[in-house]
């Protein structure tokens, strides 16, 4: 179902909200464990093309942060954590080439969670990284 038609069903009431979630993070507390903790913390956090995306700024935290509360937001709003149901490598966020963010979710946690389909929005400034999800069913 395209992204136009549900956020319509939903403005209309035809489809059910399962949650809203939302995250905020400081960009300048996730480069520090970057820094501590390496590619583990990368690789652990961000796909392959998650990585491309981010390391192609001169800046990538900005990047990287907001991917990161886009995943929280997500979970949230699923009404869940991470952990043994979702890995952060089971949510990866796409830009569309006018640079839209949508959230792509592994096969596995649609099958556990009933095929959801969760918008999210995200965005930076120097300093923080916020982002905020809908979950509907």
């Amino acid at each position: 179902m395209k992204k136009q038609m549900i956020k319509k069903k939903i403005l209309m009431g035809m489809m059910n909200i399962k949650g809203i979630g939302t995250d905020i993070i400081e960009i300048e507390r996730l480069k520090t464990a970057i820094k501590r903790r390496g590619d583990a913390l990368i690789n652990r956090l961000l796909t392959i093309k998650e990585k491309k995306y981010c390391f192609k700024f001169k800046d990538p935290y900005p990047h990287i942060a907001a991917r990161f509360a886009a995943k929280e937001a997500a979970v949230k709003s699923l009404g869940i954590g991470f952990g043994k149901s979702v890995s952060f490598q089971d949510l990866e966020i796409i830009n569309d080439k006018l640079g839209k963010p949508t959230l792509k979710i592994s096969d596995r946690v649609k099958k556990k969670f009933n095929n959801p389909n969760i918008l999210i929005s995200l965005s930076h400034s120097d300093k923080y990284a916020v982002a905020f999800a809908i979950c509907h069913i």
